[in-house]
């Protein structure tokens, strides 16, 4: 049985978070399985002070059976073939995000403006950030720019496009609890002005931590219904926070 939870970032302030249960059952005969989640777990806004984990909303794929949810949080269903949705829902709410941005611009010159981001990971050492992409969208009088680590690191990769008009910065893995101070440094065609510096950014990121938990959802068990103990089965549930439009404005 394999599971994936799937958890996707939205803002800063203010975090959107969709999650996806996603279900792939290679057992032969299929057979009942078991599936528990929080004890706490509290549906709806109006009752936060409840439980420790509420989601807004949620719904089910069309093989569950509910009998047991409002009793102790569990549900059982005949998993079809394939890849399918067991559960999906949102919360909206202040959670603090994976990573934290924190720009400042500066002039270097005549012709020159450089925005310094430094890049701060607010998840446990022990897990790290993948796929890391920070771009800088710069102003239309940009004629060069320079994108700039501050340690030279493997995985590590700064460019300019010209054609989009981005400064891109890529970040293979990215440790917990660190943090990176990352650099454009951008060239005009024409003398600075306030007007230049209203066309920087927003700043977007995209990533993903895995094994990390924004919302503190969790899978209690995975079980293979007592009638089946026929049944020597493995598990492999794996959570995934991923972000789909992590917006810094500067």
């Amino acid at each position: 049985m394999r599971m994936m939870v799937t958890e996707i970032e939205m803002m800063v302030t203010m975090i959107l978070i969709e999650m996806t249960i996603l279900m792939n059952s290679f057992l032969s005969g299929n057979p009942e399985l078991r599936l528990a989640l929080n004890e706490d777990l509290v549906i709806g806004k109006g009752s936060r002070a409840y439980g420790s984990v509420v989601l807004d909303d949620c719904n089910f794929h069309e093989c569950v059976n509910l009998d047991e949810f409002e009793s102790s949080r569990t549900i059982h269903f005949l998993p079809p073939d394939g890849e399918f949705a067991v559960l999906n829902y949102r919360i909206t709410a202040d959670y603090k995000p994976p990573f934290k941005l924190y720009p400042s611009i500066e002039d270097s010159g005549t012709y020159k403006i450089d925005v310094i981001i430094v890049v701060r990971a607010e998840f446990p050492e022990s897990n790290y950030g993948s796929n890391v992409s920070i771009r800088l969208p710069v102003p239309r009088a940009t004629v060069g720019a320079v994108a700039e680590f501050s340690t030279d690191s493997p995985g590590c990769v700064g460019e300019y496009n010209s054609v989009e008009k981005k400064v891109v910065w890529s970040i293979r893995k990215f440790t917990g609890a660190s943090e990176v101070c990352i650099r454009a440094r951008i060239t005009l065609d024409s003398i600075v002005t306030q007007a230049h510096k209203r066309e920087l950014g927003p700043v977007s990121m995209v990533f993903e931590v895995p094994m990390f938990n924004v919302s503190n959802l969790q899978v209690r068990y995975l079980r293979i219904s007592e009638t089946h103990k026929s049944y020597n089965p493995c598990r492999w549930v794996r959570y995934i926070t991923q972000s789909t439009s992590y917006i810094c404005r500067l």
